[in-house]
């Protein structure tokens, strides 16, 4: 015997939209499923499970960045250090969420490219204050 689907499309449809729609007006609200799940008489997880699908659905397709092994050159990157110092304020991007925001896997992606990226620029800033500290 076929499985039975226990919600029509348009009820799928519809719920999804109306979450869509309520996430974009009101991003901070966190009861936003939960609520729409009451209103079109849906279980909370079948809506959170349409919402995942169409958001790897509709996700763009980003091209991670190449992770290149050569390290910045030192005087650059002893030049961004003081900056970032006197804005007491680290220069990584902030975090987004939401719809549009991407997969996780691929904020995975750029989070380890970044990781590389610091991990380089940190053993160029070590082998410059080693020449410094070596006068």
């Amino acid at each position: 015997m076929p499985f039975e689907q226990k919600y029509t499309p348009e009820t799928r449809e519809a719920s999804l939209a109306r979450v869509l729609e309520r996430r974009e007006a009101e991003p901070g609200n966190r009861s936003i499923i939960r609520e729409t799940a009451e209103q079109f008489d849906v279980g909370e997880q079948s809506l959170r499970s349409w919402i995942r699908q169409y958001e790897k659905a509709n996700e763009p397709e980003a091209a991670p960045e190449p992770v290149t092994e050569s390290a910045p050159a030192a005087p650059a990157a002893a030049e961004a250090a003081p900056a970032r110092r006197a804005s007491g304020r680290s220069a990584a991007p902030a975090i987004s969420s939401g719809v549009g925001a991407g997969s996780t896997g691929s904020r995975v992606a750029e989070l380890e490219a970044e990781v590389a990226k610091l991990r380089r620029d940190r053993e160029a800033l070590k082998s410059a204050l080693a020449v410094l500290l070596d006068d």
